[in-house]
């Protein structure tokens, strides 16, 4: 079955920090970052993030009044279950009664034949939605720097995802992310898949497989970044195809809202004006 996502998180999404270790990252208290051969697992990784919860299937019920002024009556609901949380009871969605949530202990398995694969290691992990979706972070070990000495160092990630509330499949995908700015960089490179689903299977042999391929992958995807990357830092550029680029990635409002005194204008005006100075 193939799952659409469209819905982008923010930070301030997440319930509790994404975190394990001391030593802080590139996102201060909202991740922090693992020394590699500290020796951390996904079952480490689950008690630090508060992870240790399951997923439990009740059936559902609608409460329906009486027209005749009685006592309301509780009908089933056919074919879905609603999965819940353990420790909180809390409601993380509706789901159709065939459904088998993947719980978080057996989901996080996958990421550790990833880190036991020694090219990888654990960097975070944590939950937004109330928990109706549940992440992990790790880091490839290997350098990416875009440009040369004058470049920039970019820690290559990835990004394991797993819903309970029937909207996500299992999801890897790569998370590149720039130290100089505390930003992302989701290219769609040609060639390079950004993001895979990976399968839900007991079977170590079947998840030994998908954790290589999913190296494979990533690697790839980290190989032509860091190449296209510094490609595209040595192509001059002219001020004529500066200041077209400008226009394009930062476009003026068609008309000054008169209500704000052109206030859109000039703030699209300082934004180009940090990016041509930077």
């Amino acid at each position: 079955m193939t799952t659409m996502e469209t819905t982008s998180y923010r930070i301030e999404d997440a319930r509790s920090p994404l975190w394990f270790g001391g030593r802080p990252s590139g996102w201060g208290d909202v991740v922090r970052g693992v020394r590699p051969g500290e020796g951390c697992s996904a079952a480490a990784m689950i008690d630090a993030a508060g992870l240790a919860w399951t997923v439990e299937q009740h059936p559902l019920e609608v409460l329906l009044g009486d027209r005749g002024g009685g006592e309301p009556r509780r009908v089933p609901v056919p074919r879905v279950v609603a999965n819940v949380r353990s420790d909180t009871s809390a409601v993380l969605g509706v789901v159709g009664e065939g459904y088998e949530p993947l719980q978080n202990r057996a989901a996080f398995a996958f990421c550790d034949a990833i880190t036991d694969s020694g090219e990888a290691h654990w960097l975070g992990a944590g939950e937004t939605r109330g928990g109706a979706r549940v992440h992990a972070l790790m880091r490839l070990d290997r350098e990416i720097r875009i440009g040369d000495a004058e470049g920039e160092d970019v820690l290559p990630l990835l990004c394991f995802r797993n819903g309970h509330d029937g909207g996500l499949a299992v999801t890897i995908g790569v998370a590149p992310f720039r130290l100089a700015c505390l930003n992302g960089m989701m290219l769609p490179l040609e060639g390079a898949a950004r993001t895979w689903k990976a399968r839900h299977t007991v079977n170590l042999d079947a998840r030994l497989a998908d954790a290589r391929r999913t190296l494979g992958i990533a690697w790839r995807y980290y190989d032509e970044l860091e190449e296209i990357g510094g490609r595209l830092i040595r192509e001059p550029m002219s001020a004529a195809e500066f200041e077209r680029f400008l226009a394009q990635l930062v476009p003026l409002p068609a008309l000054p809202d008169p209500t704000r005194g052109g206030r859109a204008v000039r703030n699209a005006e300082r934004v180009r004006e940090a990016i041509a100075t930077a």
